[in-house]
């Protein structure tokens, strides 16, 4: 009976070893400067948005179509509180970055609405009054390619799908990241 219940005791052990190291194995990364990100992201939701990423109409489309040097993006959620109180501080730094004559060329910027769908992005939008192109992506196509799903996370690609700038959780202070994508945006 000893060996019996020490045989199933190590049987269980084993398997949860098993699992705990597949888990960590397929843990999300925090994504770094210097990581390249291959991503197609989903159809702009409005002709006005396609036209100002510089599309010739809304289609899927990758970094490289996008007609500026640098693409600042923001993974979200609609149910997500932390990118609610961040919503109002991002429409003011696009504004910002808008009114700069350092930036406003060279980065264009794009919210996607990690695992909702198109009906909830478009609330969010209304609803925040953003100003910027917004994607709905039910199926977390970025946070997959990210190998990373927590929300907010902001972060600046260039045309080699590479991040040049990163920053996870939400900000309280548009200036503040002003100077930090100022600085690494040189």
């Amino acid at each position: 009976m000893k060996r019996k219940n020490m045989v199933l005791a190590l049987g269980c052990l084993l398997t949860l070893l098993f699992f705990l190291g597949t888990t960590a194995l397929a843990a999300d990364v925090e994504p770094k400067v210097g990581l390249t990100v291959n991503v197609k992201f989903p159809k702009p939701m409005s002709d006005e948005d396609a036209k100002y990423l510089g599309l010739e109409k809304p289609a899927e489309f990758t970094v490289k179509d996008v007609k500026a040097p640098y693409l600042l993006v923001e993974q979200f959620s609609t149910t997500c509180p932390h990118c609610m109180a961040q919503a109002p501080v991002m429409n003011t730094l696009f504004n910002r970055v808008a009114q700069d004559p350092q930036l406003k060329d060279k980065v264009k910027f794009l919210a996607v609405g990690q695992g909702n769908d198109e009906a909830a992005v478009k609330m969010w939008k209304v609803f925040h009054k953003v100003p910027f192109p917004l994607v709905a992506d039910p199926k977390s196509t970025l946070g997959d390619a990210l190998n990373f799903h927590p929300y907010p996370v902001t972060f600046v690609l260039d045309k080699n799908n590479k991040i040049v700038f990163v920053h996870i959780g939400a900000f309280e202070n548009a200036d503040e990241v002003l100077k930090e994508l100022k600085t690494a945006l040189k």
